[in-house]
């Protein structure tokens, strides 16, 4: 899949006219008392996703290995997501943030164990198998749903429905956007449309998207290990470290 592939099957005027004023939701969202900015990756995703030409064009001319320069896009847009959540947990004074860590420099320290297995997953699962950019949203908006904070979310919004789907609805779009928008940074080839398709193609990326979370989770941990760990306090006394 290059940068060019498309989010919709259809490709009229009027859908796109909706992806764009979706787009301003999150800015709302960011504006409002308190701000929100977690979900303004949904409204960057859509932005590349308009400007999708432009920049397949700048993507082909990355001096890279496709597998590096995937992996490398993917910890990129992760620390744009890890910082927007950060932001917006401090931004809310939150005691107790939904983080890998409170201070933001350990917290990106942290983040490439989580988004370098989004990467490796679809790598490895896109060299066999078909998968467009509307699939890439999806699924791992659904992973997300169901791992996000190790399963709470999930069971938090499963007791309070059918308000609680506007939970699942959130953590969707933020997991799909960040994918979706790194996919969108990938160099032709990781993706592709006409390779082999059928159903299991679908369960396995969710498998693998967990199964690499695990390794790499822990094996980035290790390699932290010898580092000095700040002790965590509040977001808003200690921000970075």
């Amino acid at each position: 899949m290059s940068a060019g592939a498309s989010l919709p099957s259809h490709r009229g005027r009027g859908w796109r006219w909706l992806l764009g004023v979706s787009a301003l939701v999150p800015v709302a969202g960011a504006l409002g008392s308190p701000p929100d900015p977690m979900l303004l990756v949904y409204s960057i995703f859509i932005a590349a996703w308009f400007a999708r030409k432009p920049i397949a064009s700048l993507v082909v001319r990355v001096p890279l290995p496709g597998w590096v320069h995937g992996l490398l896009a993917t910890l990129l847009v992760g620390g744009l997501t890890e910082s927007l959540a950060w932001l917006a947990n401090f931004l809310a004074r939150e005691p107790h943030p939904a983080l890998l860590h409170p201070q933001l420099a350990y917290d990106l320290l942290l983040s490439p164990g989580i988004y370098a297995a989004w990467a490796l997953a679809w790598m490895a699962a896109g060299h066999r198998y078909a998968y467009t950019l509307s699939h890439v949203f999806i699924l791992q908006g659904v992973f997300g749903v169901l791992i996000e904070q190790q399963g709470a979310v999930f069971l938090q919004g499963f007791a309070a429905l059918p308000a609680g789907a506007l939970l699942w609805l959130y953590v969707f779009v933020v997991y799909g956007s960040t994918m979706g928008l790194a996919v969108l940074l990938w160099p032709p080839g990781l993706l592709a449309e006409d390779r082999r398709r059928g159903w299991l193609r679908f369960p396995m990326i969710l498998a693998l998207n967990l199964g690499f979370t695990a390794v790499t989770a822990l094996g980035w941990g290790l390699l932290l290990k010898p580092l000095p760990v700040p002790e965590p306090r509040p977001i808003w006394q200690a921000p970075l470290w």
